[in-house]
């Protein structure tokens, strides 16, 4: 069972778009206005260098940059996770000694990527990381990109570690959430990971979510979030087809990242584009500026409820 107290982590998590330059360099001025931006929003809790934030296109030394400008601006104002994966586990245990030096809330790690090893290697993977900072660590298991799928064997030698305080389950079968939530029991954080299906996952037991596609439409997971905590599960059933709609919009261009971005740059806050090879999208494409538009009469009418 995990020593530290997890109340703050249930809530609506964005996972954070890394913003760039014209020329593809780390733009610091708009990680700290991207922060910024959601904390008027409302967000509480951020998941920096993740898949979302780009973070496997980021070198460790960009990737304490990120996490440095985002305290600076909202350190104590906002939770902040971050993710700290490498396919070295030098290289993460480094990141979370930088993320506990910098003030950040918890670390969360995938598996060692690429080269797949076995439960064993990724056991001391993840035991290293804990061991190198005094925070609580979340499990990341995303299993469509890494090739690994946490199973309950590894699972039960993780609870044992004191600073495992939960997972980040983007597996697709929402059971799977069923099944971290029991095993882990009350005080066990379960976040998640499928955003089209953030209201099946917080009736199986997960206690927040952390996604790629609330910074598009924060206020959107936000308000289901605050519907599903009245129990107003009817108006969460039709918002979550709202949303879910606009996912699938979303993945129709040709990277959910670009079109993120181009989303959050409509709304007043110019992030860049994605790193190659994610492929940057237009925000003058009139699909792009219609999608925007639905978006925010969604916000506007979800907002009365």
């Amino acid at each position: 069972m995990s020593k530290y107290d997890v109340s703050k982590f249930r809530n609506i998590t964005v996972a954070f778009n890394t913003p760039f330059a014209e020329d593809e360099s780390l733009d610091t001025n708009a990680v700290k206005a991207l922060s910024r931006y959601f904390l008027k929003k409302g967000v509480k809790s951020l998941y920096l260098c993740g898949s979302t934030g780009e973070g496997f296109l980021l070198d460790n030394e960009e990737r304490k940059r990120v996490v440095d400008a985002v305290m600076e601006e909202v350190g104590g104002k906002m939770v902040v996770i971050v993710h700290v994966g490498t396919a070295c586990t030098g290289h993460s245990a480094d990141l979370a000694r930088h993320a506990e030096q910098s003030g950040a809330d918890a670390t969360s790690a995938v598996p060692c990527v690429y080269y797949r090893p076995g439960e064993e290697s990724i056991y001391r993977h993840w035991m290293e990381i804990t061991e190198a900072a005094d925070l609580p660590f979340f499990i990341y298991n995303i299993p469509q990109l890494t090739g690994y799928a946490v199973s309950m064997n590894l699972f039960d030698r993780m609870l044992k570690n004191e600073r495992v305080a939960g997972i980040k389950n983007s597996s697709d079968p929402a059971h799977d959430i069923l099944r971290f939530k029991q095993a882990g029991g009350k005080d066990f954080i379960v976040f998640n990971g499928p955003d089209e299906q953030y209201l099946a996952g917080r009736l199986l037991g997960a206690d927040a979510g952390i996604g790629g596609t609330y910074g598009a439409m924060p206020e959107l997971f936000l308000i289901l979030e605050e519907l599903i905590r009245r129990g107003q599960i009817v108006e969460a059933q039709e918002l979550q087809a709202t949303i879910t709609g606009f996912i699938y919009r979303l993945l129709s261009f040709p990277s959910l990242y670009g079109v993120v971005k181009a989303l959050i740059r409509l709304d007043g806050c110019d992030i860049g584009k994605p790193r190659l090879p994610f492929l940057p999208v237009n925000d003058k494409d009139p699909a792009v500026i219609q999608l925007y538009r639905d978006i925010r009469q969604a916000v506007e009418h979800v907002s009365r409820f």
